[in-house]
């Protein structure tokens, strides 16, 4: 696979010898800065630049500024905006807001889905609603009755159905309350 290590060494003297041989004849002849002079003297003398004329510009239109003294962009007025214009107007009353001076019920500290339906149950001619509340407590509920953590009221009790329809109240993404149907249907 290898040649043989005599010969690969007399092949390497031997190419060592020509690159010395190569290298001391290109210095052999002496060279000053004054030849150098010369030849960057040459090549200037015989080359002539080319350059290409300038694209042709297009007419400028001149325009005359007439200041409007009635029309300062740095005014006040124009930065801050005017008092008149700063003065908010009361929004109208949402006719959906929950009524923050009801006192809350017992049922109003639990999530509705934490909340359980029993059943219904009819007394003195009124209908009424048993929920199983997490602290393991039955509580009596009517229309009219608020449970839940969203302002939940209850509309409507079915008993044919055993279904307890409320309307939750919450704030929607303008800002203003808005009404969304639940129900809670008992476990029969």
């Amino acid at each position: 696979m290898w040649p043989d290590t005599r010969e690969f060494r007399s092949r390497l003297r031997i190419g060592w010898l020509v690159t010395i041989v190569l290298t001391v004849a290109g210095c052999a002849e002496e060279r000053t800065l004054s030849d150098l002079t010369q030849f960057v003297e040459t090549t200037h003398r015989d080359t002539v630049p080319k350059v290409e004329p300038l694209p042709e510009q297009m007419p400028v239109v001149s325009v005359t500024y007439q200041a409007d003294p009635s029309q300062d962009p740095f005014a006040r007025s124009n930065v801050f905006g005017t008092p008149e214009a700063q003065v908010i107007a009361e929004p109208e009353p949402d006719p959906l807001e929950p009524d923050a001076d009801r006192a809350p019920e017992l049922l109003e500290q639990f999530p509705l889905d934490a909340l359980q339906m029993l059943g219904t149950l009819q007394l003195e001619g009124a209908t009424w609603a048993l929920v199983s509340a997490p602290d393991g407590e039955i509580h009596r509920v009517m229309v009219g009755s608020y449970l839940g953590q969203n302002n939940g009221k209850i509309v409507a009790i079915d008993s044919s159905e055993g279904v307890l329809r409320i309307e939750e109240r919450y704030r929607g993404v303008s800002g203003r309350w808005e009404l969304r149907p639940s129900e809670m249907r008992s476990g029969r």
